[in-house]
């Protein structure tokens, strides 16, 4: 079964040519499954309009929101738009929001995914750093600061994340027809996943933003999860988590950029 993952399309600045563009090139591929891990566009209809530019694959497209989709704006804010407004946006384009519902497909394989998060343990180790630090420079090098309106803390709505994907896997695990499950989330959840700059001071006080290591590490003892794409970072990346006596966890980072989006393709 072959999977496309794209990400990160931010449809406000890489404009219809361009992902058009992409999808042509997804649909030579002849893809089972089309999976959007987020950022596709903001302020809404821009999201509207990167759904629609994938209406035209003869294949399930399952769509997660990244953290750009939930930018307050129009007077709409981010709990609206993650909790109602994207989902129905999603369904009504005819596609899946995987957000809440995994995909069982043929052949034992089974998708989940959520948007992730971060909740600062992708810190560099190196640096001295207390949440209470991270949180004080977050408007320097993550927009959601002043973009994302809910109360929630960071920690607490990855939290509400880790759950509800840790209680799908925990379903899927417990499904006789599923032997091999795909994670795809928005925020990477594996340290193969991140990028460590440790010569560049301004990169690494700004990894705390870049993963959910914690979500990682909760999904790494699940038998049966094979495979984790993530987005957000925009840094294509690839890499293997062992686990002693279990199947190792492959891993990618779609490599998407502001006007020039990317996929990865997983075969399972």
């Amino acid at each position: 079964m072959r999977i496309l993952v794209t990400s990160d399309l931010h449809m406000e600045v890489t404009g219809h040519h361009t992902i058009h563009r992409l999808v042509a090139g997804m649909e030579r591929e002849e893809p089972d499954l089309v999976v959007i891990a987020g950022d596709l566009g903001n302020p809404l209809h821009m999201y509207e309009q990167c759904l629609a530019c994938f209406s035209t694959l003869p294949c399930t497209v399952a769509v997660l929101p990244g953290n750009h989709d939930l930018w307050a704006s129009n007077g709409q804010t981010s709990r609206q738009l993650y909790e109602k407004m994207l989902p129905e946006a999603t369904r009504q384009s005819g596609m899946h929001w995987l957000e809440d519902v995994p995909l069982v497909l043929e052949n034992g394989i089974a998708v989940a995914g959520g948007i992730g998060w971060y909740d600062y343990s992708a810190r560099d180790p190196q640096l001295d750093q207390s949440d209470d630090d991270i949180a004080e420079c977050k408007p320097r090098y993550a927009m959601d600061a002043s973009k994302i309106d809910w109360a929630w803390t960071d920690q607490e709505f990855a939290a509400t994340c880790r759950h509800r994907l840790q209680r799908q896997l925990l379903r899927l695990e417990e499904d006789e027809e599923v032997n091999q499950v795909l994670v795809v989330t928005h925020v990477p959840i594996f340290e193969s996943q991140i990028e460590r700059r440790p010569e560049d001071q301004d990169w690494s006080k700004g990894t705390p933003y870049f993963g959910h290591l914690t979500l990682g590490e909760s999904l790494r003892g699940f038998p049966k999860l094979r495979y984790v794409v993530s987005g957000h970072t925009h840094v294509g990346l690839n890499g293997v988590v062992n686990r002693p006596g279990q199947v190792p966890i492959g891993s990618a980072v779609v490599g998407s950029d502001y006007g020039r989006p990317r996929w990865v393709t997983v075969e399972m």
